[in-house]
């Protein structure tokens, strides 16, 4: 079989391998063969297999077995580190490089650490690479209801930052106008922000507004006011979502309190085959959204409709 010979592997600079080793021969890519050797294309089809070119004695599947390592061996211990490990190495580094790109050094300080530092930093069983503290600018009314058709969701108790971040990102991608929140999850704790996958910095998102704060809010700015409930709603697809409005989504279990329900302007439900009873709050929120996306871009009311 073939035998490997272990050698030492110098890292410097070409100039100064030069000076000590003048004799050096330099093997060039113009070998006369039509082949691409631009970099990565030579083995191209080997990596993007999962088979290795040589037999190994044994395999260890924390990583890939064509992962790029950085290998360390003295007498008979060998460690290998993951080059795509944090924003380190070579890997981590090329994701990082377009989010650094942007990033203004006059007012971000920037520091690099190593791949056990952020694993600490983060709580996050996979991080992303980067953890940011940042100062949190507020956020009122006027942003999440632009005239003159504003859309906006509200979530009242709803605990689990993962749906609140998750109701976020169906809003913002079904083109209604804000989010508000009353108590419940922080909408940018880390497993909300998570959620969201970025829609909770694009979107804006009040958190600071009690239920009757938001009512007088919306009353003064000629918002209706509608209730989500299970059942017995009228059928948001028979519900005139053209106009602008603000649409009360409830927590998980109790839903909507009864003192939102009946001052709402309108009762609106989601209609379901049984014996379901109810849809997880993300899945609702999208739906009300799109239905609301349909009807402003000219869609005709369903038959039986009750708006023209």
């Amino acid at each position: 079989g073939l035998e490997l010979t272990l050698l030492p592997v110098i890292v410097t600079t070409w100039a100064e391998w030069k000076r000590q080793y003048p004799e050096t021969s330099v093997l060039s890519l113009e070998t006369g063969h039509q082949r691409n050797y631009s970099i990565g294309a030579a083995y191209g089809e080997y990596f993007a297999s999962p088979d290795l070119m040589f037999p190994v004695a044994g395999r260890d599947d924390r990583l890939p077995d064509k992962a790029w390592v950085f290998g360390l061996r003295a007498e008979d211990a060998a460690v290998a580190f993951d080059l795509a490990a944090g924003t380190t190495g070579t890997g981590g580094a090329h994701r990082a490089a377009p989010v650094l790109d942007q990033l203004d050094p006059a007012l971000t300080r920037l520091v690099r650490v190593s791949p056990a530092v952020m694993e600490a930093l983060s709580p996050v069983s996979t991080p992303s690479g980067f953890v940011a503290l940042a100062t949190l600018l507020p956020v009122g009314f006027d942003a999440a209801a632009p005239p003159p058709q504003p859309l906006v969701v509200g979530l009242l108790g709803v605990q689990d930052p993962g749906n609140t971040g998750a109701v976020i990102r169906a809003v913002e991608a079904g083109g209604a106008t804000g989010v508000i929140t009353v108590g419940g999850a922080d909408p940018y704790g880390w497993k909300a922000l998570r959620g969201s996958m970025g829609s909770a910095f694009r979107l804006p998102v009040v958190r600071t507004l009690t239920r009757d704060e938001v009512r007088a809010e919306a009353d003064a700015r000629g918002l209706r006011v509608l209730a989500a409930v299970p059942r017995d709603g009228t059928p948001v697809s028979d519900t005139d979502l053209r106009g602008p409005c603000l649409v009360w989504l409830g927590g998980e279990g109790g839903g909507l309190d009864r003192g939102v329900v009946a001052t709402a302007d309108e009762v609106v439900s989601i209609p379901m085959h049984p014996p379901v009873d109810s849809l997880n709050i993300a899945v609702a929120a999208a739906l009300i959204v799109y239905e609301a996306a349909g009807q402003r871009a000219g869609a005709t009311a369903r038959e039986g409709g009750r708006f023209a």
